[in-house]
């Protein structure tokens, strides 16, 4: 098997090369922070080193920043990842020339930083570089994957010199489930030993459950696996979002459910026919098992500075874009 930086003439090949059934693009990047003007979100600037994202979630909201470079498939953000070629070398000029005060840094809106692809292009570690060598800083980064035990020497030079938290997305418990909606992401025993390692020393770790999605994820047991497993293996906090389907999503994700969760199509169909967020009511009766399971376990219930939302701010005009 090739190291690391072997692979890294990949870039130089043509778009139509494939490693497996995965097609690498180069994209070279001026500008890797982006500016989030949304209120309602506890960070203020975005990172997102890939485009696309091979762990091929079938809830995943992102699919629709493929649209923007006119992919219309679906499946395209999970099969054609563009590759931000010079991420660090970006990064280091943008916080150059820009004052960030304390507002957040949120590496990994959009996209899985940890996915497949950093094992060959190493682009979250260059950056991470870039972050320990600043400092005064505030940085979150989210992720489905246990690869970021490898940058545990540079998170620890962060976390000594910035303010840092590291985001767990964990939905269930349950691997047979994990694998149909989240395809090719790590299982869910890998996540947590992650995250055990990185609180161990000392790095503020919290477990996002988003999407949290009606008929599947949502019942109260499976729910409360989940919070228990955040308290066991070192979690500070627990936060939750109902599913929300932009049409891109709705694309992929619709066909899943008529597919494998026939019995629910309808209730989805109900949820989502004609809006992007589920019902109030459906968030208030989450929201009330969330508030009482994460009492229980001794986590807190208001959001926290710096923390995610627990719910999903809705809007009535054009989705924010977190890329």
């Amino acid at each position: 098997m090739s190291a690391p930086g072997e692979l890294l003439p990949l870039l130089d090949r043509p778009p139509s090369e494939h490693l497996r059934d995965v097609e690498f693009v180069d994209l070279p990047v001026k500008r890797i922070l982006n500016r989030c003007a949304n209120p309602r979100l506890p960070f203020r600037w975005t990172i997102n080193p890939y485009r696309g994202c091979e762990f091929g979630c079938v809830y995943c909201y992102a699919r629709y920043t493929h649209e923007f470079l006119d992919e219309r498939d679906p499946m395209a953000f999970e099969r054609r990842i563009f590759v931000k070629r010079g991420a660090a070398e970006a990064l280091a000029r943008n916080l150059a020339r820009t004052a960030l005060g304390t507002d957040q840094i949120a590496l990994g809106t959009a996209t899985d930083p940890y996915q497949p692809a950093e094992r060959r292009f190493r682009l979250t570690r260059a950056m991470l570089g870039v972050f320990a060598r600043i400092g005064g800083l505030n940085l979150s980064i989210t992720t489905k994957s246990p690869l970021i035990r490898r940058d545990l020497d540079l998170l620890m030079l962060i976390n000594a010199g910035s303010k840092l938290s590291v985001n767990f997305s964990l939905i269930t418990l349950n691997r047979r489930l994990q694998r149909l909606l989240e395809p090719r992401a790590p299982r869910p025993a890998l996540r947590l030993r992650a995250l055990a390692e990185l609180s161990a020393a000392g790095i503020r770790c919290n477990v996002l459950m988003m999407p949290m999605i009606p008929g599947i994820t949502d019942d109260a047991a499976a729910v409360e696996g989940v919070i228990r497993a955040a308290r066991r293996f070192g979690a500070s906090g627990v936060w939750w979002r109902s599913l929300f389907l932009k049409p891109a999503a709705a694309r992929r994700f619709i066909p899943f459910v008529r597919e494998s969760f026939p019995q629910l199509a309808s209730r989805i169909d109900d949820y989502y026919g004609r809006q992007v967020y589920a019902p109030r009511a459906y968030d208030d009766e989450l929201g009330q098992l969330f508030d009482r399971l994460r009492a229980k376990y001794g986590f807190a219930i208001a959001r926290g500075d710096g923390e995610p939302e627990p719910t999903a701010p809705r809007a009535t005009g054009r989705q924010l874009a977190l890329c």
